[in-house]
């Protein structure tokens, strides 16, 4: 029980360098973010926003968030390439990760021009769409999905995208 009250004091104090400075490290940063957002998943936000050098130094809420719907569109684009490879014509699945791909770079736009509305709306239809070829899989009689960890990443980027835009 110690242990987790001073975990949260941890968290506490962060939060309020955080706020006083206006400036922390990127982990620091991340990490509170991940804290702050509520990710269900901390350890995936963490390894996903600290993955790359723009989550590493993002200086806000904001930035991370704009990280993460850039990470979505790296994720879809290479999922979109996995399937061109495994299906000569995989038609709808196909076209459902090119609007991934469309919607995050449209929702990275809109959260770094602070329009966060749409930004949601576009992250969330990207998450739909991901559960949507999961689901289109999991139909009785269907082959089991080749992009079962692509498709879960993408529903969980785009949500950890939301989540941040809701401490922006």
């Amino acid at each position: 029980m110690a242990s987790s009250s001073s975990s949260s004091a941890r968290v506490v104090i962060a939060m309020l360098l955080i706020s006083v400075l206006g400036v922390a490290s990127g982990n620091d940063l991340i990490f509170v973010a991940c804290k702050m957002a509520g990710a269900p998943d901390t350890e995936f936000c963490k390894a996903a926003l600290g993955s790359v050098g723009a989550g590493e130094h993002a200086k806000s809420y904001k930035e991370l968030a704009a990280v993460a719907a850039d990470l979505l569109v790296a994720n879809a684009t290479s999922t979109k390439a996995k399937i061109d490879g495994l299906l000569a014509s995989g038609g709808g699945l196909q076209a459902l990760y090119e609007g991934i791909v469309d919607g995050g770079r449209g929702s990275a736009a809109a959260i770094r021009g602070s329009r966060f509305r749409e930004a949601t709306a576009g992250l969330e239809k990207a998450a739909t769409a991901a559960r949507r070829c999961e689901d289109g899989f999991g139909k009785s009689g269907a082959p089991p999905s080749p992009v079962t960890k692509e498709g879960r990443d993408a529903d969980r980027l785009a949500e950890l995208a939301v989540r941040l835009i809701g401490i922006a």
